[in-house]
């Protein structure tokens, strides 16, 4: 078992780097999940906005994370 302050940053690693991609490659991310349905289409401004904002969260929830973890230990 690992213990628990790996486990937090282990995860504050993960959320970080799945935040800052969306937050800087919200095209890349369309392109990820849409390759094989459609042919040379772009994202909409809503579409790129929502990845912008989910990254911001997650940034948001690697700060808070720890604090929760921590207090329930």
């Amino acid at each position: 078992m690992m213990p628990i302050i790996l486990q937090i940053v282990l995860s504050e690693v993960i959320l970080i780097a799945i935040g800052v991609f969306l937050l800087w490659k919200p095209d890349l991310v369309w392109k990820l999940e849409h390759f094989l349905d459609v042919k040379g289409g772009e994202p909409t401004d809503f579409y790129t906005g929502n990845v912008r904002l989910l990254g911001t969260l997650m940034l948001v929830g690697a700060i808070v994370f720890p604090v929760i973890m921590l207090a329930m230990h």
